[in-house]
């Protein structure tokens, strides 16, 4: 048995699974001080953003889109092909909170319950850092949700002019799969929002159409053709714009693959209440109020995009279960 365990985490760690399934602990050292990166984080996006410009300019065509998306997308990916990403990620200019996986709420599971977290975890730690922006709490891996699959959803709702329902289905397969609780043991609302707000940030470039939430959530355009030539607006992107509380998996509840993992998880919260010396409770949502708040913002998409449960294990509900009926 433990010839094979050690073949099987190997083999994983060889492939870009274990890369890609990072999770938060939100709970560990929530309370612990740390300086907010928002003014850092948009330098570095409208930075980026004017190279990508720059870029796109040189090939000497005129306003074409396809070098204009793919010099963006050079910067605005996900950690491995993206520069925004990679660098919020690895670079000690923005301040981070970390916790390692065998400090972290998920320390008890079991390899074979999780092989992310349980078994890949002694060799590459999965559990990513978090940032605070504008005040809230976020994980890193939220930059490359956002750029990434938000991307994608981006592709398929306005680009290919699917609904927005098959761009949803992006990340709540994705969550619920291999990239998520079948490996993590986790399924990440936070991811989910992260997704979705990616997707209207890349509607905003050019904000060809009207944000899905809503004329009034419009920001943008951050991007012009101006004389046969891309150039930026007087609109700044700005990080406030699109992270919200639900970006916090200490507020917008994660869910676990089973039962077993879920009180692994309410376990580990007890015992970081009980060690807590100025009483603070610790359970999911550790801000009710916010939900609410949330809910009402998301609108019909919520049941997607928030979980309002706080801490469970998934059920049987489904996509299509949850989607609202036209």
């Amino acid at each position: 048995m433990k010839t094979t365990k050690v073949i099987i985490l190997s083999c994983l760690c060889l492939t870009p699974l274990a890369g890609f399934s990072a999770e938060i602990d939100a709970f560990s050292k929530r309370f612990e001080p740390l300086e907010d990166s928002l003014i850092k984080v948009n330098q570095l996006t409208n930075r980026l953003l004017q190279e990508s410009l720059d870029e796109a300019n040189d090939k000497r065509d005129g306003c074409d889109q396809k070098h204009l998306y793919k010099s963006l997308r050079k910067r605005f990916n996900n950690q491995y092909q993206g520069q925004l990403a990679k660098e919020i990620i690895n670079s000690d200019e923005y301040a981070k909170i970390k916790i390692p996986s065998k400090e972290s709420i998920y320390q008890d599971f079991k390899w074979y319950e999780a092989i992310v977290q349980g078994g890949t975890s002694r060799i590459s730690d999965p559990i990513a850092d978090q940032m605070k922006i504008n005040g809230i709490l976020v994980g890193t891996d939220k930059f490359e949700h956002f750029m990434g699959s938000g991307y994608r959803y981006f592709n398929k709702f306005r680009l290919e002019q699917n609904t927005v329902e098959e761009a949803l289905k992006i990340g709540w397969k994705a969550e619920t799969g291999i990239l998520g609780a079948v490996t993590t043991g986790v399924m990440s609302y936070a991811d989910l929002t992260a997704n979705f707000n990616g997707m209207r940030f890349w509607n905003h470039i050019e904000l060809k159409f009207d944000d899905v939430l809503g004329a009034e959530y419009n920001q943008g355009p951050y991007v012009a053709c101006v004389d046969e030539e891309w150039v930026t607006t007087e609109n700044k992107i700005d990080w406030a714009n699109y992270i919200d509380k639900a970006f916090d998996e200490g507020i917008n509840c994660s869910r676990f693959k089973n039962e077993s993992l879920a009180n692994k998880v309410a376990a580990r919260l007890e015992k970081l209440e009980s060690q807590d010396k100025l009483g603070r409770k610790y359970h999911c949502p550790m801000e009710p109020q916010a939900i609410d708040k949330l809910k009402v913002k998301y609108g019909q998409l919520s049941p997607f995009l928030i979980n309002s449960i706080g801490h469970n294990p998934l059920g049987v509900d489904s996509f299509d279960s949850l989607y609202p009926a036209p």
